[in-house]
């Protein structure tokens, strides 16, 4: 595992818009799944940034959403691809053939979650996981006591999220109750996993997940037997860890 704690939310963006670049850098058609949150927007921003002074090509990526909200169309701005296509894809060169993405307004999301599944494994599996961390320890729309071998599926959308998206869908009410997700699983295959975290409010559960034990109440505790998992914090996401952290990582 390795570890980046940055001093404040700027260069915290900056640093994990960086290790993204790195990974473009090194495989130009990197097969990447994009999460989408708070801790991200800023992430993707940089990004953005990155792209417009040069030498960052987003052309043969392959973007993959990592989830979406039941009947949230891309012309609905609190959908996740139509969040990421604001944020990022139409910031930089990205292929608009080489953007995937849940049909979430199919009949059947159940063949949507298995299509989607074969998909990934079709092109070879994801190279990078990009995720953001739940204050409850879930990752995509895996909430706590989601086991460990799910794969790509329809799932009920946490309290949480819903309380966090209530404003951006117009009202608590508004917000989809189901979704669809790439699984634990799924998640677990990618070759390398981008885990970010900022804030106060996460420095509880990066202590839980990332030092306690691994359990499915606290899905993202999975992420410790990962291979190649790289965890970006910054200083306050740090607060409860950064005593049992390599001196070498705190900038």
């Amino acid at each position: 595992m390795k570890w980046i704690v940055e001093q404040s939310t700027e260069a915290f963006n900056r640093r994990s818009a960086q290790e993204i670049t790195e990974q473009i850098g090194r495989k130009a058609d990197s097969r990447i799944s994009f999460a989408t949150g708070s801790t991200t927007k800023g992430i993707y921003r940089e990004l953005a940034a990155l792209y417009r002074q040069g030498g960052l090509d987003f052309s043969r990526v392959e973007a993959f959403v990592l989830d979406e909200y039941q009947g949230a169309s891309q012309a609905n701005p609190a959908s996740c691809l139509a969040r990421l296509t604001a944020q990022l894809f139409d910031q930089v060169n990205m292929d608009a053939s080489r953007i995937h993405f849940f049909d979430s307004m199919a009949a059947d999301l159940h063949q949507v979650a298995e299509a989607y599944e074969r998909n990934i494994r079709a092109l070879g599996g994801i190279d990078l996981q990009v995720l953001g961390l739940g204050a409850n320890g879930h990752i995509g729309f895996n909430e706590p006591g989601t086991p460990f071998h799910a794969v790509t599926r329809v799932v009920d959308v946490g309290e949480e999220t819903i309380e966090a998206r209530a404003e951006m869908f117009g009202s608590r009410e508004l917000v989809p109750r189901q979704g669809i997700t790439l699984g634990i699983k799924t998640i677990m295959q990618s070759r390398k996993i981008f885990l970010f975290a900022n804030g106060e409010h996460k420095a509880t559960i990066v202590e839980q997940a990332l030092f306690g034990p691994v359990t499915p109440e606290i899905p993202a505790s999975v992420l410790q037997l990962h291979p190649d998992l790289t965890v970006v914090l910054d200083r306050d996401a740090a607060g409860k860890v950064r005593d049992r952290l390599p001196e070498d990582a705190v900038e």
